[in-house]
C-alpha cells in the first residue's frame, strides 16, 4: 500500500504553520530532505510529503520548540545513533527496561560488553511484549525474527515496518490434545495482509515509531551519574 502523499499547501493549512517557519525548519534539519517528493500535476510541478510522517513530526516540533532550540530539536528528532553504545549499568539507570527484561536478553544475546542500538530496540521491544504478558515462547518467537532481519533496512525512516505476534488455535483440538496454541510471528513492510480467521493478533509494534521514542531517551540520557559539576537551580 502506498503512503498518501499531501501537497506543501495542504501541509500548511492543516497544521496552521507559515511557509517561513517550514523552510526554517527543513534548513535546520527537523524535516528530512527524502521526504521532498517532486510530481507533475496539471499545473506543472509540485512539491508532496508523506501526509501521517509531516503532520506527526511538524505537531511534534511544535510541542517543543517553547523548551528547546532548534537546534536541540534535531538532535532529539534525529540523533545519530549508529555508533552510541551503553553498558548494561547505564541501561538499568535508564529505567524503562525492566530488570528482568535485560537478564532475559543477557541469556541469549550473542555479544559481548556494551549493548549496540540496535539490541536497545531489541530490548524495548521485549520490554513491550512483557508489559502484553506474552508468554516466554512468544517472545523468544519475536526475538528470533527480529536477529535475523534487516536491522539497516528497518532503521531508515521511509520503511515502514511492522512486528506482529499471531495465535492460532484450533477449535476443538486444544482442550483434547492439550497443546499450546500455535504461535507465529511476522516483520510487515508497509502494506496490509489479511490472516485467516483463526489467528489472532496478540501485538501490533510498529519498529520505526518505537525507533522515534528511544532516541530522544537516548539522546537526553545523562551517561555519567554523577556529574563534577553543579547546574543553578534557579538559571536567570
Amino acid at each position: 500500500m502506498t503512503e498518501e502523499l499531501i501537497s506543501k499547501k495542504e501541509v500548511l493549512d492543516l497544521t496552521g504553520i507559515s511557509y517561513g517557519q517550514f523552510y526554517r525548519w527543513k534548513r535546520e534539519g527537523l524535516i528530512p530532505e527524502s521526504w521532498f517528493i517532486r510530481k507533475s500535476t496539471f499545473t506543472g510541478q509540485e512539491t508532496f510529503l508523506p501526509k501521517t510522517k509531516i503532520v506527526e513530526r511538524i505537531e511534534k516540533i511544535k510541542s517543543m520548540k517553547d523548551a528547546h532550540s532548534l537546534d536541540e530539536i534535531a538532535n532529539l528528532l534525529s540523533p545519530e545513533m549508529k555508533d552510541r553504545r551503553l553498558s548494561r549499568e547505564e541501561i538499568s539507570r535508564m529505567g524503562w527496561v525492566a530488570p528482568e527484561v535485560l537478564a532475559y536478553y543477557e541469556s541469549v544475546r550473542k555479544e559481548q560488553g556494551s549493548y549496540s542500538f540496535k539490541e536497545v530496540l531489541f530490548l524495548a521491544v521485549i520490554e513491550r511484549l512483557r508489559q502484553r504478558e506474552l508468554a516466554p515462547d512468544e517472545i523468544e518467537l519475536a526475538l528470533s525474527t527480529l536477529l535475523v532481519s534487516d536491522f539497516g533496512k528497518i532503521q531508515q525512516e521511509e520503511f515502514a515496518w511492522t512486528l506482529v505476534v499471531l495465535r492460532k488455535e484450533m477449535p476443538g483440538q486444544f482442550v483434547l490434545s492439550r497443546q499450546k496454541p500455535q504461535v507465529s510471528v511476522c516483520l510487515l513492510h508497509a502494506g496490509d495482509i489479511l490472516f485467516d480467521p483463526q489467528a489472532q493478533t496478540v501485538v501490533k509494534l510498529e519498529l520505526n515509531k518505537l525507533i522515534e521514542e528511544i532516541k530522544p531517551k537516548l539522546a537526553m540520557f545523562d551517561p555519567d551519574p554523577n556529574p563534577k559539576f553543579e547546574t543553578d537551580p534557579n538559571p536567570k
